[in-house]
């Protein structure tokens, strides 16, 4: 699984208030600033694009929070196994109690 931009994110962590951005999918996770944009985090095998053409989602970050927007080839239960996978992963253990949302439900 690709993990990049754990450099960007982990000293944000200690922070009571932050935002950043991630784009994702089931090959990894990609965390970067928010004066970045989505379409421009990419790697071999996560590519978010306007108008639902890539094959990662896009979310934003608060402190315990991942609210991901809505792509139309992920259903909710994709977006959850999907999430759960990340969660898993020892380098992103940190995610582990943070809530999801998808377009505004809890996942």
């Amino acid at each position: 699984m690709i993990v990049r931009g754990l450099e960007y994110i982990e000293p944000l962590l200690s922070h009571v208030s932050f935002s950043a951005k991630l784009v994702f999918n089931q090959s990894g996770a990609i965390f970067f600033p928010v004066n970045r944009e989505h379409r421009d985090q990419k790697s071999d095998s996560i590519s978010y694009e306007d108008n639902y053409k890539g094959n990662a989602l896009a979310a934003m970050l608060a402190p315990h929070r991942i609210e991901v927007r809505y792509h139309q080839d992920f259903s909710d239960s994709d977006v959850a196994e999907i999430v759960t996978s990340l969660k898993q992963h020892p380098d992103l253990e940190f995610l582990k109690d943070w809530e999801v949302t998808y377009q505004g439900r809890h996942l």
